[in-house]
C-alpha cells in the first residue's frame, strides 16, 4: 500500500527577520525570496530591550508594522507574477476608493496624517461631485474648483465655513493621496502639482488658545453645569496634553504605577506615535473612581464634540472666563504652563508628543510675547 503524500506547506516569499545592533536593539527587515533571488528590506523599526511597560507597548506596535508590511509585499508580488498591475486599475477605480486605499496604507504603516483628516477630506469630496468620481476625471481644473467649493460652499459638521487653516489642510490630505497614487503608479501625475501660487491654499499661522493659570483656577474652582465628565476630562488633559481623541480613547490598562511615578502610554491616534508619559498628582486628581472598570473600559465617558463645546462653553462662563473654549485648549494651555514653568523645548515636544521640535516652537513664541508684554507695563506706568 503506497504511503500518503505529505502535504508541503508552501513557502512564504516574504519572512520578518532581525538584525541585532551593538546597542541592545534588534533592527526588524523582510527577507524576500522569489525566482532564486534574495533580497533584504530594512523597515526602520526597532525591537527594543523590554525594561518597562512602554518598552513593551512600543514593541507591539512595531511588530505589528512589520507584519502588516510583510503583508503588503506579499501581495505585491502575487500580483505582479498574475500580471496585474495598478495602472490596469486606473480607469475604473474611484476617486473615494483612492482616499479609502490610502487611508488604510497610513493605518497599516503608522504614518503620521490621522485617520480623521481623511475621513473629513472623503465627505468634502463626495459632496463636492458625488462618489462617483474616477480618476481619470481628476484634473488640474477638479482641484482647482474644489478648492474653490471648499473656500465658498462647504460647511463644517458645526454649520460653519472653514477656516484657512482647514481649506489648506483638506487641499493638502487630498495632494497627498495623490502623491501616493504617483508612487503607486495608479495615476503618472499629481494634478495639485500644476497649480500655481495664487490657485493654492496655505496655512497661517493660527492662534494657540490658552488658559493663564488664574482662569485655570476659576474652572476648577467652578462646577460643571451638565457633565461632570467633562470637567474632569478637561483638567485631565490640562495637565498631561492628551488630544481629545486620546483621551476619549484612553483605558484603565493604560494607566500604570512605575515605582512612585503614575504614568500613561498611549499609542497617538493623530501621528500613531506611542508615547509614555508622566502623570503628576493634579493630573492623576481629575480622573474618576475606577471602581470595578476593567483595564480594556474607558476611563471617561463623554458626549459628542458638539455637545462638549457646548457644555465647555457653558462652564467658562460659569467661571467667568471670557475665552472661547475647545477642548483642545486643554492641550494649548499644558504646552504653555510647561514652557512657563521652564521646562525645556524639547523635553516638552517629546511630552506632547510632537515629531517637529518646530510644531512646539509656536508656544515658545507665545511665551516670549507674554514676556515683552510683561516688560512693557513698566514702561505704561512711567508714562
Amino acid at each position: 500500500m503506497a504511503r500518503p503524500k505529505k502535504s508541503v506547506k508552501a513557502k512564504e516569499p516574504v519572512r520578518i527577520r532581525f538584525k541585532e545592533l551593538k546597542n541592545g536593539n534588534k533592527s526588524i527587515y523582510l527577507d524576500i525570496y522569489r525566482d532564486g533571488k534574495r533580497t533584504y528590506e530594512f523597515l526602520k523599526l526597532y525591537i527594543v530591550p523590554e525594561l518597562d511597560p512602554a518598552s513593551r507597548v512600543l514593541n507591539e506596535h512595531n511588530l505589528a508594522l512589520a507584519n502588516k508590511v510583510k503583508a503588503d509585499r506579499i501581495i505585491q508580488l502575487t500580483n505582479n507574477e498574475k500580471g496585474v498591475t495598478n495602472s490596469m486599475l486606473h480607469s475604473r477605480l474611484k476617486l473615494i476608493d483612492l482616499i479609502n486605499m490610502y487611508e488604510q496604507w497610513i493605518k497599516d504603516n503608522g504614518k503620521s496624517m490621522g485617520p480623521s483628516g481623511l475621513a473629513s477630506l472623503r465627505k468634502a469630496v463626495a459632496q463636492f461631485r458625488g462618489d462617483g468620481v474616477t480618476l481619470k476625471q481628476i484634473d488640474k481644473t477638479y482641484c482647482i474648483e474644489f478648492i474653490n467649493y471648499l473656500r465658498n460652499d462647504y460647511k463644517s459638521r458645526m454649520k460653519r465655513p472653514l477656516y484657512t487653516n482647514s481649506i489648506a489642510s483638506y487641499s493638502a490630505a487630498l495632494s497627498a493621496t495623490f502623491n501616493w497614487a504617483v508612487r503607486h503608479d495608479y495615476i503618472k501625475e499629481n494634478p495639485f502639482d500644476k497649480l500655481s501660487s495664487n490657485d493654492r491654499v496655505y496655512h497661517v499661522e493660527s492662534q494657540r488658545d490658552y488658559l493663564e493659570i488664574d482662569e485655570l483656577k476659576r474652572l476648577i474652582a467652578t462646577e460643571c453645569p451638565t457633565r461632570q465628565s467633562v470637567k474632569q476630562a478637561f483638567l485631565f488633559s490640562c495637565y498631561c496634553g492628551l488630544r481629545t481623541s486620546d483621551i476619549r480613547a484612553l483605558r484603565w490598562g493604560q494607566i500604570h504605577k512605575d515605582g512612585d511615578q503614575w504614568r500613561v502610554s498611549v499609542v497617538m491616534k493623530k501621528t500613531a506615535t506611542p508615547i509614555y508619559l508622566p502623570l503628576s498628582s493634579q493630573a492623576m486628581k481629575w480622573l474618576p473612581e475606577r471602581g470595578d472598570a476593567s483595564d480594556d473600559d474607558k476611563v471617561f465617558s463623554l458626549p459628542t464634540t458638539s455637545r462638549v463645546s457646548i457644555i465647555l462653553g457653558n462652564w467658562a462662563k460659569a467661571a467667568n472666563v471670557k475665552k472661547e473654549i475647545t477642548f483642545h485648549v486643554s492641550r494649548h494651555t499644558f504646552a504653555t504652563l510647561m514652557l512657563t514653568l521652564d521646562v525645556d523645548l524639547y523635553t516638552t515636544s517629546k511630552l506632547l508628543g510632537h515629531k517637529n521640535i518646530a510644531t512646539t516652537q509656536i508656544y515658545a513664541k507665545i511665551i516670549d510675547q507674554k514676556k515683552d508684554d510683561a516688560v512693557n507695563r513698566v514702561d505704561e506706568i512711567f508714562k
